[in-house]
């Protein structure tokens, strides 16, 4: 299955912004817990995020 960009981008962020578990988002929607990885491995590597903890 063929899944849209927009899509992805939002599953990833569901990751990011809330701390959830890869392996429970997949769950939840049905996807193969490996694709997930790659789609948030994808990602990071194309954006940058903020480090938490960072120093000012």
């Amino acid at each position: 299955m063929k899944y849209s960009k927009e899509f992805k981008d939002s599953t990833v962020q569901l990751i990011f912004n809330n701390n959830e578990s890869v392996v429970n988002i997949a769950q939840d929607l049905g996807l193969n817990p490996k694709t997930l990885y790659h789609w948030v491995t994808s990602i990071k590597k194309t954006t940058i995020y903020p480090q938490e903890n960072q120093d000012s």
